[in-house]
């Protein structure tokens, strides 16, 4: 879809191209290996199908882990949730690889021991679905949605560094806006180590015409807190745009798409630019875009995950073997 990327690493190509070209060179066959998670460390989590293996890797230093399955995984259905992370002054400390079996318990690999083991966790809530498509790692846990009775969606949350028996690993948490109705459907991403979400509402003004309102709400000790809400009148620009992420590093700076360019806004001042195809600024950010009449469609249907690569290089746990 687009990139929006930094020179701040040195990197001379986009992230997406460091990813393709690592699996081009790591793998024969590049169709038998596919990226099924991401994280906020620079980590990418990969599924070989011909031996139900995994790889843990950083695709910009090319440092990569091998995880071997278990012999019962071969046969087993399961789910891939995605890689739980434990991070301490900047540096990655371990990390989990998690599975989700049919029957609700985890399948955990552990960096710190080396093995695989079951474990099992208590869900406060009833629901009718879940997503469990790139669910968000973020802090030790991975957070994903769920959809109960009348429209009642909520991100579910589970840390799966806390100890065992605590009653909280597993939380339900309500999006803020159930009595509002959004224009896009709702979704999370995160900035500045928080779980944030934000959406766009037709709301009334004093007038009694509607204004569409751009609203951003911040995680915060399991409750939602209202952090933004601008008007987007001031956006004249003719072409309709849908909430693409907030910058991981300035949570003031929120990006919207459209088929033509990306649109950055600041929260503390409205202000806003259009960064058009292959612009590239003072401060060496780069945006790759397509423009295709399906796009738009495409992106409101699909579930995407974001690539962040942190502040600083995070070098892998030193007591994994790497291949």
């Amino acid at each position: 879809m687009s990139h929006y990327g930094s020179d701040n690493w040195n990197l001379k190509h986009s992230l997406g191209s460091y990813i393709s070209s690592f699996l081009t060179e790591k793998f024969e066959n590049y169709n038998e290996a596919r990226v099924v998670s991401y994280t906020d460390v620079g980590l990418i989590l990969i599924h070989r199908v011909s031996n139900q293996s995994f790889y843990v890797a950083n695709p910009v230093s090319r440092q990569c882990v091998e995880i071997l399955p278990l012999a019962s995984q071969k046969e087993e259905r399961f789910w891939i949730l995605g890689i739980a992370t434990r991070v301490e002054n900047g540096v990655v400390l371990g990390y989990k690889v998690v599975l989700l079996k049919p029957n609700f318990t985890f399948l955990i690999y552990s960096s710190e021991t080396g093995l695989w083991s079951l474990n099992s966790a208590s869900f406060p809530f009833t629901y009718i679905s879940q997503e469990f498509n790139n669910p968000i790692s973020l802090n030790g846990s991975l957070h994903w949605l769920a959809h109960g009775s009348d429209y009642q969606d909520f991100v579910v949350s589970i840390d799966f560094y806390a100890i065992d028996s605590r009653s909280d690993r597993c939380r339900a948490t309500q999006f803020p806006d159930l009595d509002k109705v959004p224009k896009f459907r709702r979704t999370c991403t995160t900035s500045q180590g928080y779980l944030m979400y934000m959406n766009i509402f037709s709301l009334p003004k004093v007038d009694g015409n509607l204004e569409d309102k751009l609203c951003v709400w911040r995680l915060e000790s399991w409750q939602w807190r209202l952090v933004s809400e601008i008007s987007l009148d001031s956006i004249k620009t003719g072409v309709d745009y849908i909430p693409l992420g907030i910058n991981p590093f300035d949570a003031k700076t929120v990006y919207l798409w459209s088929r033509k360019c990306l649109l950055s806004i600041n929260l503390h001042n409205g202000d806003f630019v259009l960064h058009k195809d292959m612009e590239r600024s003072s401060e060496g950010r780069i945006l790759n875009s397509v423009d295709c009449p399906r796009d738009t469609k495409y992106i409101l249907e699909s579930n995407f995950a974001s690539f962040v690569l942190p502040q600083w290089m995070h070098p892998f746990p030193s007591m994994v073997r790497r291949v």
